[in-house]
């Protein structure tokens, strides 16, 4: 949905002259030069990963607030909102595209880092000897990114699948983990089309249909593998949309139903209670002083 941008800030690969190549690696103690800007709640056109050694701070991923603790890793995905509360912070921000992950044409980076998924847990906590091991590879690029060396791009990509991979494989020492990652692709496709058409209030025989299987069966799909329905699975994301706007935004009540395509504000106003048993405007309210009493010292 592009129109997303017009309302909450999202924001781009952060150095200009790294867009082209899709990476960026910030140091939280910055003192000068360019600073990670974490003050006001943001999307990202990209994913992010922070690698937290020492301080601490509050990390707020979408409503959720998290602290930001030597040897920990955070998640963010793209169209996810955050915000991160410095306290005298340290760490790293490696910010990256999709194709700038991957060392192999066709590959799913979802699939691939499942650690990613939205419904997964988006912190990890990591034992000592790991974090110094991550420390030490992300020193390694640092050194090969401020050389700013034409032929950089593959070793930098090179490094950052070395990180990622022994994170996902911290991620799959938990067996719980291990099931999330062997879900059925079909539902893994079905989610992709869920992100790219929850606003239209498609029913589900479309979705179905696009996927080339019958409504009963891609229900008892997000049933086996998920626990929840085909169109709990929509409403949640629409749902989580509209939790986002009503969080991070100052858009009125109406602007939400109608950005969202509610056919009027009382059905959205419906919709939304049913699903949190409170307003859109108690819930924003809620919200909101949750996130201001998280940020006081």
């Amino acid at each position: 949905m592009n129109k997303d941008n017009k309302y909450v800030p999202l924001h781009p690969i952060h150095t200009k002259e790294m867009q082209a190549m899709g990476f960026d690696l910030m140091d939280l103690e910055s003192k000068g030069g360019k600073q990670y800007d974490s003050s006001v709640a943001h999307r990202h056109t990209f994913f992010e990963l922070f690698l937290f050694t020492g301080g601490n701070g509050i990390h707020e991923i979408d409503f959720h607030h998290h602290p930001a603790l030597k040897n920990t890793v955070h998640f963010v995905s793209p169209g996810q909102i955050h915000k991160l509360t410095l306290r005298n912070t340290k760490g790293y921000v490696f910010c990256f595209t999709e194709d700038f992950s991957l060392l192999k044409p066709k590959e799913r980076f979802i699939e691939k880092f499942s650690f990613y998924d939205n419904a997964a847990q988006p912190v990890l906590e990591l034992d000592a000897s790991l974090g110094a091991e991550i420390v030490t590879l992300t020193n390694f690029m640092k050194q090969e990114f401020n050389a700013g060396q034409k032929d950089s791009t593959d070793a930098l990509r090179s490094y950052l699948n070395i990180i990622l991979l022994k994170i996902q494989a911290l991620f799959l020492s938990d067996k719980k983990n291990v099931q999330q990652t062997e879900k059925n692709k079909k539902l893994a496709a079905f989610k992709d089309l869920i992100e790219n058409f929850y606003a239209q209030h498609k029913p589900v025989a479309d979705y179905a249909e696009q996927l080339h299987v019958s409504p009963n069966y891609l229900n008892a799909l997000c049933r086996r593998h998920d626990g929840r329905t085909a169109i709990q699975l929509i409403h949640a994301r629409l749902l989580l949309e509209a939790k986002r706007l009503l969080y991070a935004t100052d858009m009125s009540i109406k602007e939400i139903s109608f950005y969202l395509n509610f056919e009027d504000v009382a059905y959205f106003n419906r919709f939304f209670k049913k699903h949190t048993q409170l307003t859109p405007n108690e819930y924003r309210i809620q919200s909101q002083e949750k996130s201001l009493k998280s940020t006081r010292p």
